[in-house]
């Protein structure tokens, strides 16, 4: 029986292995890519078909070729980004090696080749660096903003709980997009109707119509991202805006980091106004680790991010929690207000409507209190200080972490 099981399961683990080492170029059409076109010519400026091209990403040695069309055109699409090495071969010319070709978030570059006339074993080297430039056959406005500017750029954080580190705070880099963080806006839009993508993936879930809520991934796992205002394609048209981040991946080498972000009251100037310093113990702190798992063929890459804060000021504000009596089910106290406490269980129709009996003495008994209300009420805390006696601040304990 268990052999039987065994013979069962094994061709389907296989399959899944299989197709998990052999899937990345099919999954990267999902993903946040670019794409390389251009047009083959030889030197007269006549085109040429049939010609063999293909590009090699640097990082981690991808491979991907197509060939020209008739009109000599090429395309390769869905591509990671990154820095590519475009070869070029066709009989009758010489080889034409392109370096330093960059591929952009939902960019394309442009790389056209005119061929020379010569043996393939003589080789013609373009080393100077090829960008995205202008899309002249899309009307969309957008702008990339690439790992160096993230990496590079001070930003401000606060001492709440959206103090920690946000990649999307570049996105006012690009022309058009107004407000802070909660309320930004894309071209006078209102705030909140903009939409987020991880690797091509939508990253929003709708709140009310029209409207959408968005949350970016960790700091150190986005390698670039695209911010489009204007004219966006229309496999986003749902919102006014579209943000695109693209995850980093892993290479041939393993490569890492860690980091911690430490801010407490001790550190603190007091303001000019303040008559103290306000109590704060903050930490941001995380990881990434990436590299290869087949060398040339298959790559992770993961990150870990979390947010601790303890923070408290002046003021009157108070938590009200629930007396004793309440924690362990007894509400007698409000039958003389008229409040009664009644029983689910006891359901049932009555003269056309639903009627149900109270508990009685409006105590409820102890096995009817779920577990889920056990285990808050326990979480809640107990009241320690009286009403009358707080005048003093809280202290609020904020945590988050995210793994990508």
């Amino acid at each position: 029986m268990k052999a039987s099981r065994w013979n069962c399961v094994l061709p389907l683990v296989l399959t899944v292995v299989i197709l998990s080492l052999m899937s990345e170029r099919f999954a990267l059409a999902q993903a946040g890519t670019g794409s390389i076109r251009g047009l083959v010519t030889d030197a007269s400026g006549a085109v040429l078909p049939d010609v063999q091209i293909e590009a090699t990403n640097v990082a981690t040695q991808l491979k991907f070729s197509t060939t020209s069309t008739g009109a000599g055109v090429y395309a390769l699409s869905s591509l990671p980004i990154g820095v590519y090495k475009v070869v070029v071969q066709h009989a009758g010319f010489k080889q034409f090696i392109q370096e330093n070709v960059d591929i952009a978030t939902g960019s394309t570059t442009t790389v056209n080749i005119a061929l020379a006339v010569g043996e393939v074993s003589e080789t013609v080297t373009v080393t100077e660096s090829v960008a995205p430039l202008m899309q002249t056959d899309n009307a969309e406005v957008a702008t990339v903003v690439e790992n160096r500017v993230v990496m590079d750029l001070p930003l401000q954080v606060g001492g709440g709980a959206g103090g920690r580190r946000q990649v999307e705070s570049f996105i006012f880099l690009s022309p058009g997009v107004t407000g802070d963080f909660f309320t930004k806006t894309f071209n006078g839009s209102t705030n909140l109707s903009n939409m987020a993508q991880v690797d091509g993936i939508a990253w929003t879930n709708a709140e009310v119509p029209g409207r959408f809520w968005e949350g970016t991934p960790p700091f150190e796992a986005v390698q670039e991202f695209k911010v489009a205002n204007t004219l966006h394609p229309p496999e986003v048209g749902r919102a006014f805006g579209v943000t695109n981040y693209t995850l980093k991946s892993g290479t041939n080498r393993f490569h890492g980091n860690a980091y911690e972000f430490h801010r407490e009251a001790a550190f603190d100037a007091r303001g000019f106004f303040q008559s103290s310093k306000p109590r704060v113990i903050q930490n941001e702190f995380g990881g990434t680790f990436g590299g290869p798992i087949i060398k040339d063929k298959t790559f992770f890459f993961g990150t870990y991010s979390g947010f601790r804060l303890a923070a408290g000021g002046g003021g009157s504000t108070l938590f009200t929690l629930p007396p004793l009596d309440f924690r362990q089910g007894d509400f007698s106290r409000l039958l003389p207000l008229g409040i009664k406490i009644y029983d689910p269980q006891t359901t049932r129709v009555e003269g056309g409507g639903y009627v149900r009996d109270p508990f009685p003495g409006n105590i409820i008994p102890a096995d009817r209190v779920s577990a889920v209300a056990r285990t808050t009420i326990v979480s809640s805390g107990t009241p320690s200080v009286k009403v009358e006696a707080v005048s003093a601040g809280i202290i609020a304990l904020r945590s988050r972490s995210t793994i990508t």
